[in-house]
């Protein structure tokens, strides 16, 4: 775990750079959902949250919205860790983490880190104001030596900004005081400003495998948080990816 957080510390030095996926969930009363297949193809289908470095993102929608507001079971869990708001990916369709020979960076594809989720209409309302009250406060990250557009503010649901969750997110933000602008892709890291993505058209990449349920840079989970990791990858709901270290 030590290791993990000295060579994000290292990356961050040589590149200034770190990021969320956010997947919805179903309301109360809806039949049990199903689960989310991973990867680029599944990521159009799914919404996904970012505000600064996605370890930490992924312990709040774990804890604070799908455990607290969606009442969903550790096999019932859909954030992941992963990158969205890029126009761009490698020749092999990859999006990976930071790495010696800079292939299928992130960062340099135009990628933020976010955390999936799978959101039904229904609680969007109740999620925005979660995450804009305890998880992006002001719209600004908590972690602010993670500089950059790796790390900006962006939200992504399918149908963008017009649909429900998008409009639910938009009033949530702006009752805070919080600036939305609708994403084009590639956007730049603006403090107090909350870009708004079309995942259909933006679309979530899981993150390698090593990322998923891990430590903040800061704060220290409980082991059986660390442990869905081993889990979920054990029942096929986390995939390599294919990248380096992975």
């Amino acid at each position: 775990m030590v290791t993990e957080v000295v060579k994000r510390a290292a990356a961050f030095v040589s590149v200034c750079v770190c990021t969320l996926w956010l997947v919805a969930s179903r309301p109360a009363g809806a039949q049990r959902m199903m689960h989310v297949r991973l990867g680029p193809s599944a990521g159009r289908n799914v919404s996904y949250l970012g505000c600064g470095c996605f370890w930490h993102v992924q312990h709040d929608v774990v804890t604070r919205v799908e455990r607290a507001i969606l009442g969903r079971s550790d096999e019932e869990l859909t954030a992941l860790t992963g990158y969205a708001g890029g126009t761009h990916t490698s020749q092999d369709g990859r999006v990976c983490y930071h790495s010696m020979t800079g292939v299928s960076d992130y960062g340099m594809l135009g990628h933020a880190e976010v955390v999936s989720l799978e959101l039904p209409d229904g609680a969007a309302a109740q999620v925005a104001a979660t995450f804009f009250e305890k998880t992006c406060v002001k719209g600004v990250r908590r972690d602010v030596q993670d500089r950059g557009a790796e790390y900006r503010s962006v939200v992504g649901f399918p149908g963008g900004i017009d649909s429900h969750a998008g409009k639910q997110f938009s009033a949530a933000a702006a009752a805070r005081g919080i600036h939305v602008r609708t994403g084009a892709g590639n956007d730049g890291d603006v403090e107090g400003t909350v870009w708004v993505m079309d995942s259909a058209r933006s679309p979530f990449y899981q993150a390698e495998v090593y990322h998923q349920f891990h430590a903040d840079m800061v704060e220290q989970y409980s082991t059986a948080y660390y442990a869905l990791r081993d889990a979920l990858l054990g029942a096929g709901r986390i995939h390599r990816t294919g990248c380096s270290r992975d």
